[in-house]
């Protein structure tokens, strides 16, 4: 899932102080592994993954060192008598899809004809489905039935990428959202479809997360060029190109206990529940949004843990400087009310390049133009 940045110091403080176990993930369509943010936490993260690819959960299970990290080879699906799967019946699943237009598809059809054998790896980067073993359609997990089966009782985040049946998958949450005081939401999203409510579109993850008390906090664009002027490809395997329509992204929401419109929900949350949305935002790039939730609730935050800390562990994130520094927090604030306007935008752009490159926001073409304006001084 894209949005999430390696570098977020917050996650090896939270790892020390937080209880075994404590933050609950669970991500549908795991294929890769589990992101590797999470995997800071350590010993508090506990994680199931989902897939319907029986040799990427093969492999993952076979690789897997962390104790709390589980995977579970199934489609995920939604109940039948769903009220939500009821209008979906007899409706195309990708309606207005421009696929087989675009250059993606084409690349694909050239490099990977039907008759030849490829590999794992290439099966995963290029999503070669027609060469992989899927688990049986006819015997899907709901996945909100499966972890109360399971025990569990509450989780923190939920991402959702399978390409295809995601708003379904997440229409199944519709009760366990709340009963699972949810904290946080991933799902890929994309921007085309139908105008029908039970189409997959971005608006309609939209308007159904908001109706369940989310806000949307990160939103990524992947473009895809069409077969007629084929563009080049961003990463190195077929997928988004440098330029195109705007075809899908990965879309975070969050409660947003920031907002005093989510007070009702906030006081049905422990200290626990508090931080966890304080490390969602933070592993999303968000360091300002997580101290925004640290100072409305230090009250109750800092009879456990050392607030000031993880203030300046977030500071330190925001201005991508790694090392900590005790009081950074406060220096900023400081400066920030009495010379306001050093906080205006410079002209140089080498910084925010520089900043965008490092935490993979821009890719080549941004790398290029970075190493280009350090030649030029």
């Amino acid at each position: 899932m894209q949005g999430l940045v390696n570098f977020c110091p917050l996650l090896d403080y939270v790892a020390e102080i937080a209880a075994p176990g404590g933050f609950q993930l669970v991500d549908v369509g795991c294929s890769g592994g589990i992101d590797r943010p999470w995997r800071r936490l350590r010993r508090v993260l506990r994680a199931i993954g989902i897939d319907p690819d029986v040799a990427e959960i093969a492999r993952l299970k076979n690789r897997e060192k962390h104790p709390g990290v589980t995977y579970l080879n199934a489609f995920a699906s939604i109940a039948a008598d769903h009220p939500f799967a009821i209008p979906r019946r007899g409706k195309p699943d990708l309606d207005r899809n421009p696929w087989s237009r675009l250059s993606t598809p084409r690349y694909i059809e050239l490099v990977y004809p039907k008759e030849k054998q490829v590999g794992e790896q290439e099966k995963r980067s290029a999503n070669l489905w027609r060469e992989a073993q899927l688990a049986d359609p006819k015997s899907p997990v709901i996945v909100p039935d499966s972890l109360k089966s399971s025990g569990i009782t509450g989780l923190d985040f939920l991402k959702i990428d399978v390409d295809g049946k995601d708003f379904e998958i997440l229409q199944s949450f519709d009760r366990a959202l709340t009963d699972l005081k949810v904290l946080g939401v991933g799902v890929e999203v994309r921007f085309w479809g139908s105008h029908e409510n039970t189409d997959g579109t971005f608006h309609n993850v939209d308007r159904f997360l908001k109706a369940h008390g989310f806000e949307l906090f990160n939103l990524t664009v992947r473009r895809y060029s069409t077969g007629a002027l084929p563009s080049r490809f961003i990463g190195r395997a077929p997928g988004a190109t440098e330029m195109g329509r705007v075809h899908q992204g990965d879309a975070m929401y969050a409660r947003d206990l920031g907002s005093a419109l989510h007070d009702d929900f906030a006081k049905s949350l422990r200290a626990e529940k508090i931080l966890n949305l304080v490390v969602i935002f933070a592993v999303f790039d968000l360091p300002d949004c997580a101290a925004e939730i640290l100072v409305k609730f230090r009250s109750l935050l800092e009879a456990r843990w050392d607030v000031e800390r993880m203030l300046d562990l977030l500071t330190a994130q925001a201005d991508l400087d790694w090392s900590y520094r005790p009081g950074s927090y406060r220096r900023r604030l400081e400066r920030f009310e009495l010379r306001p306007r050093e906080f205006l935008s410079t002209k140089n752009p080498l910084p925010r390049i520089a900043r965008a490159c490092r935490r993979g926001y821009l890719r080549w073409r941004g790398r290029m133009q970075l190493l280009r304006l350090e030649r030029e001084g």
